[in-house]
C-alpha cells in the first residue's frame, strides 16, 4: 500500500480531496434538531432546545449521573429535565 501511494500521488490526493468535498457537503447539509445553551454561571445548567424531557433524561441526564456517582466526595446530587 504505501508503494503505490508513492508511485500515484496524484490518485491519493484526488482520493483525499473527494473524501474532504464529501465530508463537507455531508456535514453542512445535516439537519440540526437540537439547539445546546449554557446559561452563564448556572452551576452545572445546561438547556437543550428542542427535545421533549423524557429524551433529555435518557440521552444526557442518566448517563451523566451514572458518572458523577463514580466520584469520590460526592454528597448530593440533583438534577431535573423539565422543558425550557
Amino acid at each position: 500500500m504505501p508503494g503505490f501511494s508513492i508511485r500515484n500521488p496524484y490518485f491519493i490526493t484526488v482520493i483525499c480531496l473527494t473524501l474532504l468535498v464529501i465530508g463537507v457537503t455531508s456535514l453542512s447539509r445535516m439537519p440540526v434538531d437540537r439547539f445546546r445553551r449554557l446559561i452563564a454561571g448556572g452551576g452545572g445548567r445546561d438547556v437543550l432546545y428542542g427535545m421533549p424531557p423524557e429524551d433529555i433524561e435518557t440521552d444526557i441526564t442518566d448517563p451523566l449521573e451514572r458518572f458523577f456517582t463514580l466520584a469520590s466526595g460526592v454528597d448530593h446530587m440533583e438534577s431535573r429535565s423539565m422543558l425550557a
